[in-house]
């Protein structure tokens, strides 16, 4: 289940709602996978695997959420990454007027 965050916050780093499930189970099976692979060598080397054992869903969705992961639709990035750094700066920009009028 996803809590936290959730989809509200991961809609608009995609496009929609069904774009955002299928961006979050693509990115949860890259996260498993890597995971599996890491448990394989730890076994073959006979150490233990310490990894964060958070769901993978919910790893993925704070990847999205927060911007480290970017979505491709159709080759098309959904939010560039170039966008997303434009509204940070504009963001911080406009917070700065903001404490200048003060």
């Amino acid at each position: 289940m996803l809590s936290k965050p959730n989809v509200k916050e991961v809609v608009p780093k995609v496009g929609n709602r069904y774009e955002s499930v299928l961006a979050l189970a693509k990115r949860a099976r890259q996260i498993e996978s890597a995971r599996s692979a890491k448990r394989k060598e730890c076994k073959e080397k006979n150490t233990e695997f310490t990894e964060d054992m958070s769901d993978a869903v919910d790893i993925a969705a704070k990847e999205i959420a927060e911007g480290k992961v970017y979505v491709k639709i159709k080759g098309e990035y959904a939010v560039t990454p170039e966008s997303e750094m434009e509204r940070e700066i504009k963001e911080a920009q406009e917070a700065m007027q903001e404490k200048d009028k003060e």
